[in-house]
C-alpha cells in the first residue's frame, strides 16, 4: 500500500486520504459555523505533524489560515476578511489547492505573517 501523500480532517474527526481537488474544493465550501474548520497534512513528509495547512471559520465567516513546514520558525497565519460567499473562497481556494498540490505560487495569494504560538495563542491562558 502506497504511503498516504495528503490527509485532510474536518471538525466532525472525518478525514479523506489523498483526496482530489473536487473532493478538497467540497469539503471547504461545507465548512460552517457547525464544521468550523479543516486541517490538510503531509503525513508521509512529517512524523511530528508540523507539516500542514489548517482553515478555521470566524463567528461572522471570515477565516484564518494558518501553515506549518517544520518547528516553530517556520509557522504562519494569513486572515481572509470576507467571507466565502462575498469574496473569500477566489482568496483560500487557490492557496488550499495550491497547497494540497504543491504548486509553487500559492503564498503570494495572502499576506502571511509568523504566528509565534507562544505569545499570541489564545490558550495560553490554560496552561499550568
Amino acid at each position: 500500500m502506497a504511503d498516504v501523500r495528503l490527509r485532510v480532517t474536518v471538525e466532525t474527526g472525518e478525514t479523506w486520504d489523498d483526496p482530489d481537488e473536487t473532493r478538497i474544493q467540497r469539503l471547504y465550501a461545507g465548512l460552517n459555523l457547525r464544521c468550523r474548520f479543516l486541517i490538510m497534512e503531509r503525513p508521509a513528509e512529517s512524523d511530528d505533524g508540523q507539516t500542514y495547512l489548517q482553515l478555521a471559520l470566524n463567528d461572522d465567516l471570515t477565516m484564518v489560515i494558518e501553515h506549518r513546514e517544520g518547528g516553530p520558525e517556520a509557522h504562519y497565519r494569513a486572515e481572509v476578511h470576507l467571507p466565502a460567499e462575498q469574496g473569500g473562497d477566489e482568496l483560500v481556494a487557490p492557496v488550499l489547492l495550491g497547497w494540497a498540490a504543491g504548486r509553487s505560487g500559492w503564498r503570494g495569494a495572502l499576506n502571511w505573517v509568523h504566528w509565534d504560538t507562544v505569545r499570541e495563542a489564545p490558550w495560553s491562558d490554560l496552561r499550568d
